[in-house]
Protein backbone atom coordinates (compact mmCIF):
# COMPACT_ATOMS: atom_id res chain seq x y z
CA UNK A 1 0.00 0.00 0.00
CA UNK A 2 2.26 2.60 0.94
CA UNK A 3 5.08 1.46 -2.11
CA UNK A 4 1.61 2.43 -4.68
CA UNK A 5 1.00 5.64 -2.60
CA UNK A 6 5.22 6.43 -3.05
CA UNK A 7 4.67 5.63 -6.88
CA UNK A 8 1.79 7.86 -7.42
CA UNK A 9 3.82 10.71 -5.71
CA UNK A 10 6.80 10.07 -8.12
CA UNK A 11 4.55 10.10 -11.13
CA UNK A 12 2.75 13.37 -9.85
CA UNK A 13 6.60 15.05 -9.31
CA UNK A 14 7.68 14.24 -12.58
CA UNK A 15 4.20 15.49 -13.80
CA UNK A 16 4.86 18.35 -11.85
CA UNK A 17 8.93 19.07 -13.42
CA UNK A 18 7.14 18.16 -17.39
CA UNK A 19 4.37 20.79 -16.84
CA UNK A 20 6.80 23.35 -15.61
CA UNK A 21 9.02 23.05 -18.48
CA UNK A 22 6.11 23.00 -20.97
CA UNK A 23 5.09 26.29 -19.91
CA UNK A 24 8.58 27.58 -20.14
CA UNK A 25 8.72 26.53 -23.83
CA UNK A 26 5.36 27.70 -24.73
CA UNK A 27 6.29 31.24 -23.04
CA UNK A 28 9.22 31.33 -24.84
CA UNK A 29 8.72 29.68 -27.81
CA UNK A 30 5.33 31.28 -28.50
CA UNK A 31 4.87 34.34 -26.99
CA UNK A 32 8.48 35.50 -26.11
CA UNK A 33 10.65 33.92 -29.12
CA UNK A 34 11.57 37.24 -30.76
CA UNK A 35 13.54 37.73 -27.30
CA UNK A 36 15.39 34.69 -27.63
CA UNK A 37 16.31 36.46 -31.62
CA UNK A 38 17.40 39.28 -30.11
CA UNK A 39 19.92 37.16 -27.84
CA UNK A 40 21.17 35.15 -30.66
CA UNK A 41 22.45 38.02 -32.28
CA UNK A 42 24.56 39.84 -30.07
CA UNK A 43 27.60 36.95 -29.81
CA UNK A 44 29.51 35.20 -31.99
CA UNK A 45 30.17 31.95 -31.20
CA UNK A 46 33.46 30.44 -32.84
CA UNK A 47 34.27 26.47 -32.79
CA UNK A 48 37.89 27.27 -31.92
CA UNK A 49 40.66 26.44 -29.27
CA UNK A 50 41.31 30.21 -28.94
CA UNK A 51 37.80 31.24 -28.04
CA UNK A 52 37.51 28.28 -25.75
CA UNK A 53 40.95 29.34 -23.61
CA UNK A 54 39.38 32.99 -24.39
CA UNK A 55 36.67 32.15 -21.66
CA UNK A 56 38.26 29.28 -19.68
CA UNK A 57 41.62 31.31 -18.67
CA UNK A 58 39.32 33.33 -15.74
CA UNK A 59 37.04 32.31 -13.27
CA UNK A 60 33.48 31.77 -14.44
CA UNK A 61 34.78 31.47 -18.40
CA UNK A 62 33.58 28.41 -18.48
CA UNK A 63 29.78 29.18 -17.35
CA UNK A 64 29.98 31.94 -20.34
CA UNK A 65 31.48 29.56 -22.69
CA UNK A 66 28.45 27.35 -22.24
CA UNK A 67 25.87 29.71 -21.96
CA UNK A 68 27.25 31.26 -25.43
CA UNK A 69 27.48 27.30 -26.84
CA UNK A 70 23.35 27.37 -25.76
CA UNK A 71 22.60 30.81 -27.34
CA UNK A 72 23.58 30.05 -30.52
CA UNK A 73 20.22 28.19 -30.37
CA UNK A 74 17.95 30.98 -30.19
CA UNK A 75 18.56 31.98 -34.22
CA UNK A 76 15.28 29.20 -34.00
CA UNK A 77 13.49 30.18 -31.76
CA UNK A 78 11.78 27.17 -30.95
CA UNK A 79 14.89 24.95 -30.43
CA UNK A 80 15.81 28.04 -27.84
CA UNK A 81 12.65 27.85 -26.01
CA UNK A 82 13.25 23.79 -25.73
CA UNK A 83 17.05 24.90 -24.15
CA UNK A 84 15.57 27.39 -22.02
CA UNK A 85 12.87 24.76 -20.64
CA UNK A 86 15.56 22.00 -20.34
CA UNK A 87 18.18 24.37 -18.13
CA UNK A 88 15.05 25.28 -15.75
CA UNK A 89 13.81 22.20 -15.31
CA UNK A 90 17.56 20.43 -14.96
CA UNK A 91 18.00 23.13 -12.33
CA UNK A 92 14.94 22.25 -10.27
CA UNK A 93 15.51 18.54 -10.57
CA UNK A 94 18.96 18.85 -9.22
CA UNK A 95 17.31 20.69 -5.94
CA UNK A 96 15.21 17.68 -5.91
CA UNK A 97 17.58 15.80 -5.51
CA UNK A 98 19.27 17.25 -2.64
CA UNK A 99 16.73 17.99 -0.94
CA UNK A 100 15.66 13.91 -1.28
CA UNK A 101 19.31 13.17 -0.42
CA UNK A 102 18.62 15.12 2.72
CA UNK A 103 15.61 13.12 3.78
CA UNK A 104 12.72 15.62 3.18
CA UNK A 105 9.46 13.73 1.85
CA UNK A 106 8.78 14.65 -1.57
CA UNK A 107 5.32 16.13 -1.22
CA UNK A 108 7.39 19.13 -0.20
CA UNK A 109 8.48 19.08 -4.28
CA UNK A 110 6.99 22.43 -5.51
CA UNK A 111 8.99 24.14 -3.49
CA UNK A 112 11.86 23.35 -5.40
CA UNK A 113 11.12 25.17 -8.33
CA UNK A 114 11.50 28.63 -6.77
CA UNK A 115 14.90 29.15 -7.84
CA UNK A 116 13.78 27.97 -11.50
CA UNK A 117 10.77 30.79 -11.51
CA UNK A 118 13.30 32.98 -10.69
CA UNK A 119 15.38 32.47 -13.41
CA UNK A 120 12.77 32.23 -15.71
CA UNK A 121 11.51 35.73 -14.53
CA UNK A 122 14.90 37.28 -14.73
CA UNK A 123 15.40 35.82 -18.50
CA UNK A 124 12.39 38.07 -19.29
CA UNK A 125 14.72 40.64 -19.20
CA UNK A 126 17.03 40.40 -22.60
CA UNK A 127 20.01 41.70 -20.49
CA UNK A 128 20.46 38.96 -18.24
CA UNK A 129 22.93 36.62 -20.33
CA UNK A 130 22.31 32.26 -20.06
CA UNK A 131 26.21 32.25 -18.32
CA UNK A 132 24.12 33.11 -15.59
CA UNK A 133 21.91 29.87 -15.42
CA UNK A 134 24.57 27.68 -16.43
CA UNK A 135 26.66 29.08 -12.78
CA UNK A 136 23.29 28.18 -10.84
CA UNK A 137 23.22 24.31 -12.46
CA UNK A 138 27.01 23.93 -11.45
CA UNK A 139 25.97 25.03 -8.27
CA UNK A 140 22.85 22.70 -7.80
CA UNK A 141 25.39 20.04 -9.11
CA UNK A 142 27.97 20.45 -7.20
CA UNK A 143 25.56 20.65 -3.86
CA UNK A 144 24.57 17.42 -4.78
CA UNK A 145 28.15 15.97 -5.61
CA UNK A 146 29.02 17.11 -2.18
CA UNK A 147 26.27 15.20 -0.81
CA UNK A 148 27.15 12.12 -2.66
CA UNK A 149 30.41 11.67 -0.70
CA UNK A 150 30.29 9.29 2.58
CA UNK A 151 30.67 11.81 5.75
CA UNK A 152 34.15 11.87 6.60
CA UNK A 153 37.98 12.91 5.71
CA UNK A 154 37.00 11.93 2.49
CA UNK A 155 34.28 14.12 1.66
CA UNK A 156 36.34 17.01 3.67
CA UNK A 157 38.90 16.56 0.68
CA UNK A 158 36.38 16.05 -2.23
CA UNK A 159 34.70 18.97 -0.96
CA UNK A 160 37.99 21.45 -0.76
CA UNK A 161 38.54 20.03 -4.50
CA UNK A 162 34.90 20.89 -5.73
CA UNK A 163 34.75 24.13 -4.28
CA UNK A 164 38.34 25.02 -5.98
CA UNK A 165 36.61 23.95 -9.27
CA UNK A 166 33.45 25.62 -9.03
CA UNK A 167 35.43 29.00 -8.44
CA UNK A 168 36.85 28.42 -11.56
CA UNK A 169 34.10 27.32 -13.73
CA UNK A 170 31.49 29.62 -12.06
CA UNK A 171 32.90 32.20 -10.09
CA UNK A 172 31.32 34.35 -7.48
CA UNK A 173 28.83 31.58 -6.64
CA UNK A 174 31.47 29.24 -4.92
CA UNK A 175 30.44 31.62 -1.81
CA UNK A 176 27.12 29.75 -1.92
CA UNK A 177 28.61 26.27 -1.97
CA UNK A 178 30.91 27.30 1.08
CA UNK A 179 27.65 27.93 2.86
CA UNK A 180 25.90 24.29 1.72
CA UNK A 181 28.90 23.02 3.08
CA UNK A 182 28.96 24.23 6.27
CA UNK A 183 24.71 24.01 6.35
CA UNK A 184 25.60 20.30 5.92
CA UNK A 185 28.17 19.99 8.39
CA UNK A 186 26.31 21.58 11.33
CA UNK A 187 22.58 21.04 10.65
CA UNK A 188 20.62 19.24 12.65
CA UNK A 189 23.71 18.50 14.75
CA UNK A 190 23.55 19.12 18.61
CA UNK A 191 27.01 18.58 18.87
CA UNK A 192 29.73 19.77 16.42
CA UNK A 193 32.76 17.76 16.45
CA UNK A 194 36.37 18.69 15.79
CA UNK A 195 36.95 17.76 12.39
CA UNK A 196 34.17 19.32 11.47
CA UNK A 197 34.94 22.43 13.65
CA UNK A 198 38.51 22.43 11.68
CA UNK A 199 36.86 21.75 8.28
CA UNK A 200 34.35 25.06 8.45
CA UNK A 201 37.69 27.08 9.69
CA UNK A 202 39.18 25.91 6.63
CA UNK A 203 36.68 26.73 4.49
CA UNK A 204 36.28 30.01 5.97
CA UNK A 205 39.92 30.68 5.04
CA UNK A 206 39.71 29.23 1.23
CA UNK A 207 36.72 30.90 0.54
CA UNK A 208 37.52 34.94 1.06
CA UNK A 209 41.43 33.83 -0.06
CA UNK A 210 40.55 32.46 -3.69
CA UNK A 211 39.77 35.28 -5.93
CA UNK A 212 43.11 37.15 -4.63
CA UNK A 213 45.50 34.23 -5.73
CA UNK A 214 43.45 33.88 -8.75
CA UNK A 215 44.29 37.69 -9.60
CA UNK A 216 48.22 36.39 -8.71
CA UNK A 217 47.52 33.87 -11.85
CA UNK A 218 45.59 35.97 -13.96
CA UNK A 219 46.40 39.31 -13.67
CA UNK A 220 44.78 41.57 -16.90
CA UNK A 221 41.05 41.74 -15.59
CA UNK A 222 40.05 44.16 -12.63
CA UNK A 223 39.30 43.03 -9.11
CA UNK A 224 35.54 42.68 -9.13
CA UNK A 225 35.69 40.06 -12.32
CA UNK A 226 37.37 37.33 -9.47
CA UNK A 227 34.81 38.08 -7.12
CA UNK A 228 31.38 37.89 -10.19
CA UNK A 229 33.41 35.62 -12.48
CA UNK A 230 30.31 35.11 -14.62
CA UNK A 231 28.77 37.97 -17.21
CA UNK A 232 25.24 37.58 -15.82
CA UNK A 233 24.06 40.95 -16.96
CA UNK A 234 24.74 42.30 -20.30
CA UNK A 235 26.25 45.68 -18.72
CA UNK A 236 28.27 44.48 -16.00
CA UNK A 237 28.67 46.79 -13.82
CA UNK A 238 27.61 44.87 -10.59
CA UNK A 239 26.27 41.77 -9.69
CA UNK A 240 22.46 42.03 -9.94
CA UNK A 241 20.56 41.36 -6.36
CA UNK A 242 18.05 39.12 -8.27
CA UNK A 243 20.85 36.92 -9.07
CA UNK A 244 22.38 36.65 -5.32
CA UNK A 245 18.80 35.75 -3.88
CA UNK A 246 18.75 32.87 -6.44
CA UNK A 247 22.27 31.97 -5.57
CA UNK A 248 21.12 32.04 -2.24
CA UNK A 249 18.37 29.69 -2.52
CA UNK A 250 19.72 27.10 -4.04
CA UNK A 251 21.15 26.06 -1.00
CA UNK A 252 19.05 27.07 1.20
CA UNK A 253 16.21 25.83 0.10
CA UNK A 254 17.03 21.92 0.51
CA UNK A 255 17.79 22.69 4.14
CA UNK A 256 14.77 25.30 4.91
CA UNK A 257 12.50 21.96 3.44
CA UNK A 258 15.27 20.19 5.96
CA UNK A 259 13.91 21.49 8.81
CA UNK A 260 10.32 22.69 8.22
CA UNK A 261 10.11 18.67 7.55
CA UNK A 262 11.22 18.16 10.70
CA UNK A 263 9.08 20.83 12.52
CA UNK A 264 5.74 20.01 10.68
CA UNK A 265 4.20 16.45 10.56
CA UNK A 266 2.20 16.14 7.55
CA UNK A 267 -0.31 13.40 7.35
CA UNK A 268 -2.03 14.45 4.29
CA UNK A 269 0.60 14.76 1.63
CA UNK A 270 -1.86 14.62 -1.52
CA UNK A 271 -3.35 17.42 -0.39
CA UNK A 272 0.00 19.39 0.69
CA UNK A 273 1.49 18.55 -3.16
CA UNK A 274 -1.97 20.11 -4.43
CA UNK A 275 -1.93 23.59 -2.41
CA UNK A 276 1.81 24.18 -2.88
CA UNK A 277 1.61 23.71 -6.67
CA UNK A 278 -1.31 25.83 -7.16
CA UNK A 279 0.45 28.20 -4.72
CA UNK A 280 3.54 27.85 -7.01
CA UNK A 281 1.69 28.29 -10.74
CA UNK A 282 -0.26 31.52 -8.96
CA UNK A 283 3.36 32.92 -7.70
CA UNK A 284 4.68 31.85 -10.97
CA UNK A 285 1.86 33.57 -13.29
CA UNK A 286 2.51 36.99 -11.18
CA UNK A 287 6.10 36.80 -11.87
CA UNK A 288 6.29 36.41 -15.03
CA UNK A 289 3.42 38.98 -16.24
CA UNK A 290 5.06 41.37 -14.25
CA UNK A 291 8.60 40.94 -15.28
CA UNK A 292 7.80 40.25 -19.81
CA UNK A 293 7.94 43.56 -21.79
CA UNK A 294 5.78 42.62 -24.67
CA UNK A 295 6.52 46.14 -26.18
CA UNK A 296 10.06 45.33 -26.70
CA UNK A 297 9.18 41.98 -28.01
CA UNK A 298 7.00 44.01 -30.41
CA UNK A 299 10.32 45.92 -31.61
CA UNK A 300 12.13 42.50 -31.83
CA UNK A 301 9.93 41.08 -33.82
CA UNK A 302 9.66 43.61 -36.36
CA UNK A 303 13.24 43.30 -36.23
CA UNK A 304 13.74 40.02 -36.71
CA UNK A 305 11.36 39.81 -39.27
CA UNK A 306 13.71 42.66 -41.58
CA UNK A 307 16.99 41.04 -40.52
CA UNK A 308 15.51 37.89 -42.40
CA UNK A 309 13.83 40.35 -45.40
CA UNK A 310 10.45 38.78 -44.37
CA UNK A 311 8.71 41.51 -45.29
CA UNK A 312 5.14 40.12 -45.85
CA UNK A 313 5.49 39.06 -41.83
CA UNK A 314 6.63 42.67 -40.60
CA UNK A 315 3.22 43.72 -42.28
CA UNK A 316 1.09 41.39 -41.61
CA UNK A 317 2.13 42.28 -37.73
CA UNK A 318 1.50 45.82 -38.35
CA UNK A 319 -2.08 44.28 -39.67
CA UNK A 320 -2.92 42.60 -36.79
CA UNK A 321 -1.64 45.53 -34.27
CA UNK A 322 -0.91 48.88 -35.29
CA UNK A 323 2.92 49.29 -34.16
CA UNK A 324 3.31 52.50 -31.38
CA UNK A 325 7.15 52.36 -30.78
CA UNK A 326 8.81 54.68 -33.14
CA UNK A 327 11.51 51.51 -34.35
CA UNK A 328 8.52 49.09 -35.05
CA UNK A 329 7.55 52.28 -37.26
CA UNK A 330 10.87 51.87 -38.98
CA UNK A 331 10.67 48.25 -39.79
CA UNK A 332 7.35 48.35 -41.09
CA UNK A 333 8.24 51.32 -43.00
CA UNK A 334 10.96 49.58 -44.69
CA UNK A 335 9.20 46.29 -45.27
CA UNK A 336 6.67 48.61 -47.13
CA UNK A 337 9.35 50.06 -49.47
CA UNK A 338 10.91 46.70 -50.39
CA UNK A 339 7.13 45.56 -51.35
CA UNK A 340 6.47 48.57 -53.16
CA UNK A 341 3.73 49.64 -50.86
CA UNK A 342 5.61 52.49 -49.30
CA UNK A 343 3.49 55.07 -51.23
CA UNK A 344 0.42 52.97 -51.12
CA UNK A 345 -0.30 52.14 -47.44
CA UNK A 346 2.34 54.14 -45.36
CA UNK A 347 -0.40 56.72 -43.70
CA UNK A 348 -2.81 53.33 -42.87
CA UNK A 349 -0.49 53.14 -40.39
CA UNK A 350 0.74 55.28 -37.57
CA UNK A 351 3.94 57.44 -38.08
CA UNK A 352 6.07 59.35 -36.23
CA UNK A 353 7.79 61.90 -38.39
CA UNK A 354 11.07 61.35 -40.29
CA UNK A 355 12.23 59.73 -37.70
CA UNK A 356 10.06 56.30 -38.38
CA UNK A 357 11.98 56.04 -41.60
CA UNK A 358 15.48 56.97 -40.74
CA UNK A 359 15.84 57.06 -36.66
CA UNK A 360 18.99 59.35 -35.43
CA UNK A 361 22.17 57.72 -34.64
CA UNK A 362 22.25 56.88 -31.03
CA UNK A 363 25.48 55.38 -29.79
CA UNK A 364 24.09 51.98 -28.08
CA UNK A 365 23.83 48.68 -29.74
CA UNK A 366 19.85 48.51 -30.43
CA UNK A 367 19.27 51.53 -32.65
CA UNK A 368 21.93 51.51 -34.96
CA UNK A 369 21.81 48.19 -36.15
CA UNK A 370 18.19 48.50 -37.00
CA UNK A 371 18.92 51.81 -38.98
CA UNK A 372 21.40 50.45 -40.99
CA UNK A 373 19.32 47.77 -42.64
CA UNK A 374 17.58 50.97 -43.62
CA UNK A 375 20.41 52.35 -45.17
CA UNK A 376 22.13 49.07 -46.43
CA UNK A 377 18.47 48.35 -48.21
CA UNK A 378 18.24 52.18 -49.47
CA UNK A 379 22.14 51.58 -51.17
CA UNK A 380 23.83 53.66 -48.53
CA UNK A 381 26.34 51.32 -48.19
CA UNK A 382 29.33 52.80 -46.14
CA UNK A 383 26.54 54.20 -44.03
CA UNK A 384 25.39 50.75 -43.47
CA UNK A 385 28.50 49.66 -42.69
CA UNK A 386 29.62 52.30 -40.39
CA UNK A 387 26.53 51.76 -38.29
CA UNK A 388 27.01 47.48 -38.26
CA UNK A 389 30.57 48.39 -36.75
CA UNK A 390 29.52 50.89 -34.32
CA UNK A 391 26.74 48.35 -33.14
CA UNK A 392 28.78 45.94 -32.29
CA UNK A 393 31.43 47.84 -30.41
CA UNK A 394 28.67 49.44 -28.05
CA UNK A 395 28.25 46.13 -26.72
CA UNK A 396 28.85 46.33 -22.65
CA UNK A 397 30.19 43.23 -22.75
CA UNK A 398 32.48 43.68 -25.11
CA UNK A 399 31.35 40.58 -27.24
CA UNK A 400 31.24 40.34 -31.52
CA UNK A 401 27.89 40.48 -33.27
CA UNK A 402 27.23 37.93 -35.09
CA UNK A 403 24.88 40.17 -37.31
CA UNK A 404 27.21 42.86 -37.12
CA UNK A 405 29.97 40.69 -38.95
CA UNK A 406 27.65 39.16 -41.79
CA UNK A 407 27.09 42.70 -42.63
CA UNK A 408 30.21 44.02 -42.26
CA UNK A 409 31.15 40.89 -44.73
CA UNK A 410 28.34 41.73 -47.22
CA UNK A 411 28.85 45.67 -47.11
CA UNK A 412 32.73 44.79 -47.77
CA UNK A 413 31.81 42.47 -50.70
CA UNK A 414 29.58 45.13 -52.30
CA UNK A 415 32.18 47.52 -52.22
CA UNK A 416 34.99 45.28 -53.50
CA UNK A 417 37.18 45.23 -50.59
CA UNK A 418 36.89 41.06 -51.06
CA UNK A 419 40.51 40.94 -48.51
CA UNK A 420 38.18 42.20 -45.72
CA UNK A 421 35.61 40.51 -46.90
CA UNK A 422 37.33 37.54 -46.37
CA UNK A 423 38.14 37.78 -42.64
CA UNK A 424 34.69 38.48 -42.06
CA UNK A 425 33.48 35.25 -43.85
CA UNK A 426 35.96 33.20 -42.49
CA UNK A 427 35.12 33.75 -38.74
CA UNK A 428 31.66 33.37 -39.96
CA UNK A 429 32.52 29.50 -41.06
CA UNK A 430 33.94 28.74 -37.52
CA UNK A 431 30.09 29.26 -36.59
CA UNK A 432 27.18 27.01 -36.83
CA UNK A 433 24.39 28.47 -38.39
CA UNK A 434 26.23 30.87 -40.32
CA UNK A 435 29.24 28.53 -41.99
CA UNK A 436 27.31 27.10 -45.38
CA UNK A 437 26.79 30.81 -45.90
CA UNK A 438 30.11 32.73 -45.38
CA UNK A 439 31.43 28.93 -47.59
CA UNK A 440 28.82 30.32 -50.64
CA UNK A 441 29.67 33.64 -50.33
CA UNK A 442 33.36 33.09 -50.43
CA UNK A 443 32.94 30.70 -53.79
CA UNK A 444 30.77 34.21 -55.20
CA UNK A 445 33.26 36.32 -54.71
CA UNK A 446 35.86 34.38 -56.75
CA UNK A 447 33.94 35.21 -59.87
CA UNK A 448 33.29 38.79 -60.52
CA UNK A 449 30.73 38.31 -62.89
CA UNK A 450 28.41 36.10 -60.24
CA UNK A 451 28.64 39.19 -57.68
CA UNK A 452 27.47 41.41 -60.09
CA UNK A 453 24.60 39.08 -61.18
CA UNK A 454 23.66 38.59 -57.25
CA UNK A 455 19.98 39.60 -56.58
CA UNK A 456 21.00 41.89 -53.50
CA UNK A 457 24.59 42.41 -54.12
CA UNK A 458 24.34 43.51 -57.36
CA UNK A 459 21.58 45.62 -57.43
CA UNK A 460 22.82 47.63 -53.98
CA UNK A 461 26.50 47.98 -56.06
CA UNK A 462 24.69 49.90 -58.77
CA UNK A 463 22.92 51.91 -56.30
CA UNK A 464 25.00 53.19 -53.87
CA UNK A 465 27.36 56.42 -54.15
CA UNK A 466 30.75 55.73 -55.09
CA UNK A 467 32.33 58.93 -53.96
CA UNK A 468 33.26 60.10 -50.80
CA UNK A 469 30.98 62.57 -49.28
CA UNK A 470 30.39 63.34 -45.21
CA UNK A 471 27.38 61.65 -43.59
CA UNK A 472 25.32 64.26 -41.67
CA UNK A 473 22.10 63.48 -39.52
CA UNK A 474 20.93 67.14 -41.13
CA UNK A 475 21.14 66.58 -44.31
CA UNK A 476 19.10 63.11 -44.61
CA UNK A 477 17.08 64.43 -47.56
CA UNK A 478 19.86 65.58 -49.50
CA UNK A 479 21.77 62.19 -49.20
CA UNK A 480 19.09 60.49 -50.64
CA UNK A 481 17.99 62.67 -52.92
CA UNK A 482 21.85 61.84 -54.10
CA UNK A 483 21.74 58.17 -53.73
CA UNK A 484 18.25 58.33 -55.62
CA UNK A 485 20.24 60.94 -58.45
CA UNK A 486 22.86 58.57 -58.83
CA UNK A 487 20.73 55.81 -59.87
CA UNK A 488 17.01 56.88 -61.30
CA UNK A 489 16.00 53.22 -60.85
CA UNK A 490 16.04 53.10 -57.14
CA UNK A 491 12.92 53.33 -56.78
CA UNK A 492 13.35 52.47 -52.75
CA UNK A 493 15.48 55.84 -52.36
CA UNK A 494 12.69 58.05 -54.22
CA UNK A 495 10.07 56.93 -51.99
CA UNK A 496 11.70 57.43 -49.03
CA UNK A 497 12.80 60.93 -50.54
CA UNK A 498 8.81 61.55 -51.11
CA UNK A 499 7.65 59.58 -47.91
CA UNK A 500 9.84 62.40 -46.17
CA UNK A 501 8.77 65.33 -47.55
CA UNK A 502 5.15 64.23 -46.65
CA UNK A 503 5.83 63.10 -42.88
CA UNK A 504 8.12 66.57 -42.14
CA UNK A 505 4.65 68.13 -43.85
CA UNK A 506 7.13 69.64 -46.47
CA UNK A 507 4.57 69.59 -49.67
CA UNK A 508 6.84 72.65 -51.52
CA UNK A 509 9.69 69.84 -51.60
CA UNK A 510 7.37 66.92 -51.90
CA UNK A 511 5.83 69.02 -55.79
CA UNK A 512 9.34 69.84 -56.03
CA UNK A 513 11.08 66.19 -56.06
CA UNK A 514 7.82 64.15 -57.55
CA UNK A 515 9.02 64.64 -61.29
CA UNK A 516 12.45 62.82 -60.51
CA UNK A 517 9.43 59.88 -60.47
CA UNK A 518 9.24 60.27 -64.57
CA UNK A 519 12.35 57.73 -64.77
CA UNK A 520 10.37 54.93 -62.39
CA UNK A 521 7.55 54.95 -64.81
CA UNK A 522 4.61 54.11 -62.13
CA UNK A 523 1.88 52.94 -64.57
CA UNK A 524 -0.10 54.25 -61.22
CA UNK A 525 0.93 56.57 -59.18
CA UNK A 526 0.51 55.57 -55.24
CA UNK A 527 -2.37 56.32 -53.36
CA UNK A 528 -0.58 58.58 -50.78
CA UNK A 529 1.43 60.62 -53.41
CA UNK A 530 -1.70 61.19 -55.51
CA UNK A 531 -3.39 62.40 -52.33
CA UNK A 532 -0.71 64.82 -51.50
CA UNK A 533 -0.80 65.94 -55.41
CA UNK A 534 -4.25 66.50 -55.73
CA UNK A 535 -4.63 68.62 -52.42
CA UNK A 536 -1.27 70.71 -53.25
CA UNK A 537 -3.07 71.09 -56.41
CA UNK A 538 -6.74 72.38 -55.21
CA UNK A 539 -4.80 74.99 -52.12
CA UNK A 540 -2.73 76.73 -55.22
CA UNK A 541 -4.82 76.17 -58.03
CA UNK A 542 -6.36 79.48 -58.65
CA UNK A 543 -7.89 78.80 -62.29
CA UNK A 544 -10.90 76.32 -62.18
CA UNK A 545 -11.01 75.09 -65.34
CA UNK A 546 -7.65 74.20 -65.53
CA UNK A 547 -6.99 70.08 -64.89
CA UNK A 548 -3.96 68.77 -62.47
CA UNK A 549 -1.24 66.76 -65.21
CA UNK A 550 -0.94 63.85 -62.96
CA UNK A 551 -3.71 61.17 -63.23
CA UNK A 552 -5.25 61.15 -59.88
CA UNK A 553 -7.85 58.29 -59.08
CA UNK A 554 -11.25 59.40 -59.46
CA UNK A 555 -12.01 57.67 -55.96
CA UNK A 556 -9.46 60.04 -54.67
CA UNK A 557 -11.24 63.37 -55.73
CA UNK A 558 -14.94 62.23 -54.24
CA UNK A 559 -12.49 61.54 -51.31
CA UNK A 560 -11.06 64.70 -50.92
CA UNK A 561 -14.43 66.56 -51.63
CA UNK A 562 -15.69 64.32 -48.66
CA UNK A 563 -12.99 65.33 -46.62
CA UNK A 564 -13.35 69.00 -47.06
CA UNK A 565 -16.46 68.83 -46.48
CA UNK A 566 -16.49 67.01 -43.15
CA UNK A 567 -13.05 69.09 -42.39
CA UNK A 568 -15.38 72.33 -42.79
CA UNK A 569 -17.84 71.09 -40.28
CA UNK A 570 -15.52 69.67 -37.41
CA UNK A 571 -11.82 69.94 -36.58
CA UNK A 572 -12.66 66.81 -34.00
CA UNK A 573 -9.27 64.90 -34.77
CA UNK A 574 -11.31 61.23 -33.69
CA UNK A 575 -14.37 62.19 -35.62
CA UNK A 576 -12.02 62.58 -38.94
CA UNK A 577 -9.69 59.90 -38.32
CA UNK A 578 -13.20 57.68 -38.30
CA UNK A 579 -13.43 58.19 -41.78
CA UNK A 580 -10.46 59.11 -43.29
CA UNK A 581 -7.15 58.16 -40.73
CA UNK A 582 -5.74 56.52 -43.39
CA UNK A 583 -4.99 59.06 -45.67
CA UNK A 584 -1.97 61.69 -45.70
CA UNK A 585 -4.73 64.97 -45.33
CA UNK A 586 -5.29 63.54 -42.08
CA UNK A 587 -2.09 63.08 -40.88
CA UNK A 588 -1.14 67.17 -42.21
CA UNK A 589 -3.95 67.85 -40.22
CA UNK A 590 -4.12 66.20 -37.34
CA UNK A 591 -0.71 64.11 -36.19
CA UNK A 592 1.86 66.22 -34.32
Amino acid sequence: MKQNIFSKIISIDTLLSLVFGGAVFVFFGFYYSFHLNYQEQYQLFLFTPQYLLDFIKHPGGASDYLGNFFTQFFFYSKIGALTLAAMLVILQRIILATTLKLGVSQHWMPLTLIPSILYWSLLCDENYMLGGLVAMILLALFCLLYLQIKRGTAQRIVGVILLLTLYWAAGGVFIFFTLFMLFSKFAGKSKIGKNDLSFAIILMLITPTLPYLAKLIVLQYPMQKFWIGVNYFRFPVSIPTAITTVAFLIPAIPFFLFFISKMINVKKAGLVLVTLSILISAVTFGFIRNSADFSKEEVMAYDFHIRMRRWDRAIALADEKAPTSPLSVTCLNLALAETGQLGEKMFEYYQNGISGLLPDFTRDFTIPIITGEVYYHLGLINTAQRFAFEAMEALPDYQKSVRSVKRLAETNIINGDYEVAKKYLHLLQKTLYYKNWATRSLEIIKNEKQVEQHIEWGWLRSARIQEDFLFSEQEKLNMIGLLFMNNRQNKIAFEYLAAATLLEKDLQQFIRYFPLSSSLNYKVIPKHFQEALLYIWEVTNDDPTKEISYPINNAIRARLNDYKKQYGSTRDAKIMEKGFGDTYWYYLHFRN
